[in-house]
């Protein structure tokens, strides 16, 4: 934070951590880090990092034509986040349409933004997802669609769900997975891929068990491996989400990169995903247990010793910049 003054970038709304009411907010330069301040009439300021350094937040803007959904099921009465299912005034298109198929999980994470395991209610019927799968159909055509939950490898039947979702157009079908069933069974691995299942979203915090003891619970690098081999063995595409904790694992990036191209062609990419400090986490962060979009992207080029380049990385053209 600067001893200079502050400029105000841009006048947003936001809703307040305690009440989730909807108030006024600020995306605010400091020095050359940008924060989202807000205010609450009844339960004060709130302040939070967005953005550390380079590239410069405001070059990170990639001005597009808003795409509004062809069809809408909910009308416009409270406004946005309240409205959403997707209402009119949404201003995007559906890219991937993420279906939780079950709330049940064989883990007990600290980080779990699903807060997964907590109260689950019954698993959806295959005519509930059925009618979801229908749903899209109706709201966008077929789109990419990632299973997911809780963790959806606990449901004996996902291979019929993704028969399903394929013999109704979607090409696309990719579980988001801890991947521990993956490991301990073949043939479910095999099934799934019989039944058209395209990609595997695999929860891979990093190549040191540590990292898994303090995110995880346990040991898991093994495990990771062997359904990397699965995966291999069946012909399935693995995309690996590391969940970035400051002090755990962001120090571990140019490993994880190294790792994946070590297992390419089934390692198809790798997806960092900094921590967001929502469902079931230890404790209300502070700013220095954040990390930013424009710190891991120089946290790549330093790890990789410049194989990667910060500015080969630029803003994306269909999701918000």
């Amino acid at each position: 934070m600067s001893d200079g003054p502050k400029v105000v970038l841009a006048l947003t709304e936001s809703v307040c951590p305690e009440c989730l009411a909807r108030i006024p907010a600020a995306r605010v330069l400091d020095g050359g880090d940008v924060y989202l301040e807000k205010q609450c009439p009844e339960h004060g300021s709130f302040r939070a990092v967005l953005w550390r350094g380079v590239p410069a937040y405001m070059t990170w803007a990639r001005p597009k034509i808003p795409a509004y959904p062809p069809v809408s099921f909910t009308t416009v009465e409270k406004g946005c986040p309240f409205d959403c299912g997707l209402c009119p005034d949404h201003r995007q298109q559906t890219c991937t349409a993420l279906l939780e198929v079950t709330q049940r999980c064989n883990m007990r994470c600290a980080f779990c933004f699903a807060s997964s395991a907590e109260g689950a209610d019954a698993d959806p019927s295959l005519e509930t997802i059925e009618g979801w799968y229908r749903r899209i159909l109706e709201s966008r055509g077929p789109c990419n669609i990632q299973l997911s939950g809780g963790e959806p490898t606990l449901r004996d039947d996902l291979p019929e769900i993704v028969a399903l979702g394929r013999s109704l157009g979607f090409e696309f079908i990719q579980v988001n997975t801890n991947g521990l069933r993956f490991a301990a069974d073949l043939a479910y691995v095999a099934a799934l891929r019989k039944a058209g299942l395209a990609s595997v979203f695999l929860q891979f915090d990093g190549t040191d068990d540590a990292i898994y003891r303090r995110l995880r619970g346990r040991a898991l690098f093994a495990e990771k491996r062997a359904v990397i081999d699965a995966c291999a063995a069946h012909e399935l595409g693995v995309v690996l989400v590391p969940t970035l904790v400051p002090g755990v694992n962001v120090q571990a990036i140019g490993a994880i990169l190294e790792f994946a191209v070590s297992r390419a062609p089934v390692v198809r990419g790798v997806h960092f995903q900094p921590v967001s400090y929502f469902g079931r986490y230890p404790q209300a962060p502070a700013d220095e247990d954040r990390v930013t979009i424009p710190e891991v992207i120089r946290a790549i080029e330093t790890q990789t010793q410049g194989a990667i380049r910060a500015k080969s990385f630029v803003p994306p053209g269909c999701e918000n910049a």
